[in-house]
């Protein structure tokens, strides 16, 4: 497994992922979360109209700022390689996330970031220690609710157009950090969800164009969230799909610290 898979790995699943119906989850909804969406045919909106829209979708602020915690696990699917696995994640706000991939007779493939540093841990290579633009886009992508609070994680946010994703009216989003590659964000016209996310991902083996697509979105705890992830680089095809999740737990320091070269990872 290569690095550039746990990188794009962690941004994907740092988003507000949700898993099918299980314990505190209500069973899959088809319908359209409430919320005027921009017309169509008008002009562009603004950034901050498409980022309300989109927070209104998921379920609204307050019922976003009930959450101080997520647990999730899924299965991991290479499908042209036949390969499959599981996939664990723990994010605490403001800014604690775990990420283990487990692949029968491969190990487990581990990316942490403890709210200041962040490592990775693989078979075959060990501990490693992210540093630079890698530890930049970490550090954003760890933020609990990524995803609703662009304008406060990246230096320049803007609309680009509208255009189509998924057979969806979009509207293109850009968003520049303060270091490195602009993010293209692609959120439905109608139904202002989040349907597409593409990076250039910093990697320990150099820079990776990584496109994410986010599909059968349900509604868990009051808030829309996809269940279905799928990512395409140059390198790979894989998908998540989930099937639990649960909020508000309390999470164990020890998930998010870095372990001694000697130790195994707490997971």
């Amino acid at each position: 497994m290569t690095r550039p898979f746990l990188s794009s790995l962690l941004l994907l699943l740092s988003l507000p992922l949700a898993a099918a119906p299980a314990r505190n989850q209500a069973a899959p909804s088809s319908a359209v979360p409430p919320g005027t969406a921009p017309a169509a045919s008008a002009a562009p909106p603004t950034v901050d109209a498409v980022l309300a829209h989109y927070v209104r979708a998921l379920g609204g602020q307050a019922a976003l700022q009930k959450l101080t915690s997520r647990l999730m696990k899924g299965a991991f699917e290479i499908p042209a390689a036949n390969v499959s696995g599981s996939a664990e994640l723990d994010m605490q706000a403001p800014d604690r996330f775990f990420s283990s991939v487990s692949i029968p007779d491969g190990g487990d493939h581990i990316l942490v970031f403890d709210g200041k540093t962040g490592w990775s841990r693989e078979p075959g290579s060990g501990l490693r220690e992210i540093t630079g633009l890698e530890l930049d886009q970490l550090r954003r992508s760890s933020q609990f609710l990524y995803e609703s609070r662009l304008r406060s994680l990246f230096r320049d946010v803007r609309v680009v157009k509208q255009t189509t994703e998924q057979h969806r009216p979009v509207w293109l989003l850009e968003a520049t950090p303060a270091a490195g590659a602009p993010e293209q964000f692609y959120f439905d016209v109608e139904t202002g969800l989040l349907l597409r996310h593409d990076s250039l991902q910093a990697t320990s083996e150099g820079e990776v164009p990584v496109q994410h697509r986010y599909a059968n979105y349900v509604s868990v705890d009051g808030v829309q969230v996809p269940s279905l992830l799928l990512h395409h680089d140059p390198h790979i095809d894989w998908q998540v799909k989930f099937t639990e999740i649960r909020h508000n737990l309390a999470m164990d320091p020890a998930k998010f610290a870095r372990p001694a070269a000697s130790e195994t990872p707490a997971h």
